[in-house]
This record gives structure tokens, sequence and C-alpha cells, in this order.
């Protein structure tokens, strides 16, 4: 008899649990955020990373964080470390659009990590996004994705 009670009160236990995760999620339902950094996945623009900051200074709908691609061609390439080189040293302003793509790191300039992390991702491709706008070919400063 004991073992049932401890099985009847261990399901409604479960069930209490998750009655209470549907009623906090709201009226949408659940929206999970599997990297934990306050953004739901269904509108992340860097997912698998922590950026809370949503941080897209070239509006393409990728965060900075995952995007080392530049040159706006959907690949990161060697003249994204060429671009990301020449900005070494640079400050990275929100303003004027994509002035801070180039901090790929977002630590608040250009420099050597930039450069590695831009180095790293060579043959990838910026992302992923949840953005429904989030387009790897669009203009800095363009709206598509802002």
């Amino acid at each position: 008899m004991q073992k049932r009670t401890r099985i009847t009160a261990t399901c409604a236990a479960l069930l209490c649990f998750i009655f209470a995760l549907g009623s906090v999620a709201g009226p949408g339902g659940y929206s999970p955020d599997a990297d934990l950094d306050g953004i739901n996945d269904n509108d992340d623009n860097c997912l698998g990373v922590v950026n809370s900051s949503q941080r897209d200074d070239d509006e393409d709908g990728y965060g900075n964080l995952c995007d080392a691609d530049h040159d706006q061609n959907c690949v990161v390439g060697g003249s994204d470390v060429s671009l990301t080189f020449a900005a070494l040293g640079t400050g990275a302003p929100w303003a004027p659009k994509n002035s801070g793509a180039f901090d790929v790191d977002e630590n608040g300039t250009v420099g050597g990590s930039d450069v590695s992390s831009t180095f790293g991702d060579l043959g990838g491709a910026p992302g992923p996004s949840a953005r429904a706008c989030a387009d790897c070919t669009a203009a800095p400063g363009s709206g598509v994705c802002p």
C-alpha cells in the first residue's frame, strides 16, 4: 500500500509541476530559451549563444556574436578576416550601422579576439537565427531586419 501512495503522490506532484509551467508561459504557451539569454528561441537572432543584447549592427537578422560575415555574401571567408583586421583598434559604436559589426565579441573595440573569431568561422555561415527577416545578403543599414 505504501508503494501505491508514493506513486500517486509523485504523479500528483508531476501534474502540478506541468500545470504550473503552463500557467507561467502565458497565453502564447511555453517558449523555450535554450541558451538562457532571456530571449525566447522564436525571436533570438543568435540561437545557441548567450546574447541578451541582441546586438545586430549590420541589421541582417544575425546577432554580432554569431555573424562574422561582414561582406554579406553568406559565408565567412578571407575578405571577412581582412575587413576585421583592417578595423583593428577601432571602437564599436552602434551607429552608424555596421561600424560595430566587426566587434564580434562585443567587448567595445575591434581587437585580436575578433580577428581570431572571424578566422575561426572560416567557411561557415552566419547564425543560426530564428528571426524570420534574417537575410545574410542584406545591405548594412537597409532596414531589412532592424
